[in-house]
């Protein structure tokens, strides 16, 4: 079954909506675009399961992401019958010190459509091989 262009564009607002309450660190608004039971896999932690566990993850991280601007491109939708799959490109850039390109990663979410909207069941972060050599190079 083909995705609507509808669908498509709540996709996109989602995935823009995500990062924008990253970069504002608004947890209850990011964790608001989560069903209670997704689960998170960030690629450079263990995975956590539920609205809680994604909390606690995201709140200890937030050194990580303050001061960062986060923007997803390359936006890909699949249908797979029950659900959604939305792959994306994220590159995240230094805003309050000199601009620059700080990670990369790919993204793939599977989505829920309940009530006329899309909930993230699953965010999969697959942190591009680059940036563990970045991590080493400047701990070394």
């Amino acid at each position: 079954m083909a995705i609507s262009l509808e669908d498509r564009l709540l996709a996109h607002e989602l995935l823009a909506r995500l990062d924008h309450a990253v970069d504002a660190q608004n947890w209850d608004e990011y964790l608001g675009y989560f069903t209670p039971d997704a689960r998170m896999e960030p690629g450079f932690a263990p995975p956590v399961e539920g609205l809680d566990a994604i909390r606690g993850f995201l709140v200890a991280s937030e050194g990580g992401t303050r001061g960062k601007r986060h923007i997803a491109t390359n936006v890909v939708l699949d249908d797979l019958g029950d659900s959604v799959r939305m792959t994306s490109y994220l590159l995240v850039v230094e805003r309050e010190d000199i601009p620059k390109v700080v990670a990369t990663a790919r993204i793939v979410d599977t989505l829920i459509k309940r009530e006329g909207t899309f909930k993230v069941r699953r965010r999969q972060v697959e942190v591009d091989p680059g940036m563990f050599k970045a991590f080493q190079a400047a701990q070394g």
